[in-house]
């Protein structure tokens, strides 16, 4: 690169030399007598290179987007047109060193107040800002044809506007969709279902009845709904239950874990004592002491193709005592 620029300014040297009408020229290069290279070489090297004003550095734009959420419906579904916006900002640098320069004042980015850059001496550097560009303003709109959803079942597509390319995203979806683009500034996405994938079970689609302690037996009762029994008929519903002991002013106690497994139906039912339970290796009875309070941490699964198999927490249930 450094014999490249010298071989430039030897060039620049040389047309110098030729530019007037006496052939010996200002620098003493005289062509009736030959070229002497190497003085020429040092004095472009001497002279001072001229910087340019300003040099354009990178280019961003500013994001907008909008997000649609549909449910079940047997017929197609037309969004509601949204009016996205983005904006370019061009980053501009300028010289602020080489030598002795005077202060002088850097505007600042998108008319903001600007910097005060004092004079003195300065190392070889630019100072950057961000200044608006283009801008871009566009309508978007999403349709999609028709398609079956569970009752529970929402979708999430985003549409966005990033300078010039407004795309579609597909945040949770049902099914795998053919999407097609219509139109530049006024877009309309077309959302074609090609087949069903697999969502989320409903967190609210079972919940708790009760959860009571019968002292004669020992034995913890746990009873639960399940509202979307009918959806999952032939599939099968997974329960897990932790039992746990509060402890007041301090950690409460991990007692045991148990899962249990039913076929789809609208209730279910579990019962069983502490020594059903997978027990901890580290139980410590010291924390036994005081008053016996316990309840449950419990979630569920859906075990199917119908949905995933993703475990939905439920949370604590009441607190019973045990005397």
């Amino acid at each position: 690169m450094v014999k490249l620029l010298i071989g430039v300014l030897v060039c620049f040297s040389l047309a110098k030399a030729n530019a007037g009408v006496n052939p010996v020229s200002n620098n003493g290069v005289n062509f009736d007598q030959g070229v002497d290279v190497k003085a020429a070489v040092e004095e472009a090297v001497s002279n001072d290179v001229i910087q340019p004003d300003k040099y354009i550095g990178h280019t961003r734009y500013t994001r907008d987007c909008a997000r649609f959420t549909f449910g079940p419906s047997d017929t197609e579904i037309m969004s509601e047109k949204v009016w996205l916006n983005s904006i370019e900002y061009v980053e501009e640098c300028y010289p602020t060193g080489g030598g002795n320069i005077p202060g002088h004042y850097v505007p600042g980015p998108n008319g903001q107040q600007g910097t005060y850059i004092p004079g003195g001496s300065y190392g070889p550097g630019y100072h950057c800002y961000e200044r608006p560009g283009n801008s871009w303003r566009q309508a978007g709109q999403v349709n999609i044809k028709p398609r079956k959803l569970l009752p529970w079942e929402r979708e999430t597509f985003e549409v966005c506007l990033e300078g010039p390319w407004m795309n579609l995203y597909v945040d949770e979806g049902a099914y795998k969709y053919a999407i097609r683009k219509v139109g530049n500034y006024d877009t309309l996405f077309e959302l074609s279902p090609q087949h069903k994938i697999a969502m989320k079970p409903d967190l609210n689609g079972i919940n708790m009845v009760e959860f009571s302690y019968n002292p004669e037996n020992k034995t913890y009762k746990f009873a639960v709904k399940d509202e979307w029994a009918k959806e999952y008929s032939g599939e099968k519903t997974a329960i897990k239950v932790e039992l746990y002991k509060s402890v007041q002013n301090w950690f409460d106690t991990y007692k045991g874990v148990k899962e249990f497994t039913f076929d789809a139906t609208p209730s279910y039912e579990m019962s069983f004592t502490e020594k059903d339970l997978e027990q901890p290796q580290n139980d410590n009875p010291a924390f036994d002491r005081g008053p016996k309070k316990y309840y449950l941490k419990w979630g569920f699964k859906r075990i199917g193709s119908i949905s995933k198999d993703t475990f939905m927490k439920k949370g604590k249930t009441n607190k019973v005592e045990i005397n």
